[in-house]
């Protein structure tokens, strides 16, 4: 699926703005944690703004949002929770469906150690910390460490997918491509990707880009894609 696009760490633009029409914005990372942690900054199209979030099992479930067509948005460190009356610590994300439904987001991760506004605690247990969540007025989404592990192989192909998205942006066929695609896949329920490629008449990354914004749109699905994999089975997601 790869396109051999140079990709930046930001894609095409940086965009700091925020949609103010949200409940939440992202609470900004210290000094202190942009100096103790791993920063991962990326542009999140779902978003259209920068996306900035500190370790790697927070980026990992940024991907897994990004790539979540039910998702509309999603917010990082979106408000504190208070454990105790001296020690807060930040909620990872939440997230708002096309829907509405709204979802907290809190990774715990594994010996359940995590920095707070104390220094380095250890969270209680998931029916504590769901009883504390309820006191803060949030219903908490508990996402354990080996959960994250699990979701690696997802991850790893939006990860893969997101330069390709960035650069759908600038492609002015893109929703040309796009009625092609969809028209070639009423025909049949599956087809690869490279058949797709030599049948139209577009450059190869033009198509790879919009085939990758059709999957974050929820248009398509990838069939058992392996990241880094030239081709890719596509099937058409049905309404």
């Amino acid at each position: 699926m790869t396109a051999g696009l140079a990709a930046s760490a930001t894609g095409t633009a940086s965009i700091h703005h925020y949609d103010t029409s949200l409940i939440y914005t992202p609470r900004p990372l210290s000094r202190g944690q942009r100096s103790r942690r791993e920063v991962y900054v990326f542009r999140s199209p779902r978003n259209q703004r920068v996306v900035t979030v500190a370790d790697a099992n927070a980026f990992i479930l940024a991907l897994l949002l990004e790539f979540d067509p039910t998702v509309r948005t999603y917010v990082e460190r979106p408000r504190q929770l208070q454990l105790t009356p001296k020690t807060r610590i930040d909620l990872t994300f939440w997230s708002q469906t096309a829907a509405g439904a709204q979802r907290f987001h809190l990774i715990v991760p594994a010996g359940r150690a995590t920095h707070s506004t104390t220094g380095t605690i250890g969270l209680p247990s998931h029916e504590e910390l769901r009883q504390i969540g309820i006191r803060n007025a949030v219903e908490l989404t508990l996402i354990s460490e080996p959960e994250i592990a699990s979701s690696l192989s997802q991850a790893a192909v939006a990860y893969e997918l997101l330069p390709l998205v960035w650069h759908s942006e600038r492609v002015t066929s893109r929703a040309i491509i796009d009625a092609h695609v969809k028209e070639m896949l009423q025909r049949v329920s599956r087809l690869n990707l490279l058949s797709v490629i030599n049948a139209l008449p577009y450059s190869a990354t033009d198509v790879r880009a919009t085939v990758a914004w059709m999957v974050h749109q929820g248009k398509l699905n990838l069939i058992d894609h392996s990241p880094g994999a030239s081709d890719a089975v596509l099937e058409i997601v049905n309404d």
